[in-house]
């Protein structure tokens, strides 16, 4: 199997081939920082989410991640999500649902460049963060787009629907294609 050195290289096997490959598919991941560039975006404190394709079948995101930013505690609404580590180290953490309605840490594992994790609702809920002082960035596929999910609010002890949203599109930043 031939390696996979770009973005558009990526692509083309994602259509190609059912998303359920995409361990084989990244297993055969070179591609390089550079290629990642144009749909890098960052923000102090925080991580971005960055789409580069959305297709029925699949949604690829490349998410930045400032030192110290993390995600809430979260699911996945129904959909499977694998996370490729590209740059930097991120810490995920796993929770379960126990029967009376309590969350609780389940383990944590360190991703750094080339790891592959994956997550759906079945197996509970992940935070992501950046532990350190430097950035990160990690790609993320999903079966199929995901447009909503279940946030966790520790103020109510409640899992909250939230809308899914990108910080650009294609390389394109969002306060553009806004207005588009």
């Amino acid at each position: 199997m031939s390696k996979i050195e770009s973005i558009e290289e990526l692509i083309q096997e994602l259509d190609a081939h059912h998303p359920e490959a995409f361990v084989k598919i990244a297993k055969r991941m070179r591609i390089p920082l550079c290629e990642y560039e144009p749909y890098a975006l960052w923000k102090p404190g925080g991580y971005t989410r960055n789409c580069i394709e959305r297709t029925a079948k699949y949604e690829l995101l490349l998410l930045c991640w400032a030192p110290g930013s993390e995600t809430a505690i979260h699911g996945h609404n129904e959909q499977r999500c694998w996370v490729h580590q590209v740059e930097g180290s991120l810490l995920e953490t796993r929770y379960r649902m126990l029967d009376d309605e309590r969350l609780v840490k389940d383990h944590t594992v360190q991703l750094t460049p080339g790891k592959l994790s994956f997550m759906m609702d079945e197996m509970g809920f992940h935070t992501l963060k950046n532990p350190t002082d430097e950035g990160a960035m990690s790609l993320h596929l999903y079966i199929s787009p995901i447009d909503v999910c279940d946030s966790y609010d520790p103020h109510s002890k409640e899992f909250l629907s939230k809308p899914l949203e990108y910080d650009s599109f294609k390389g394109v930043i969002k306060e553009v294609y806004n207005s588009l």
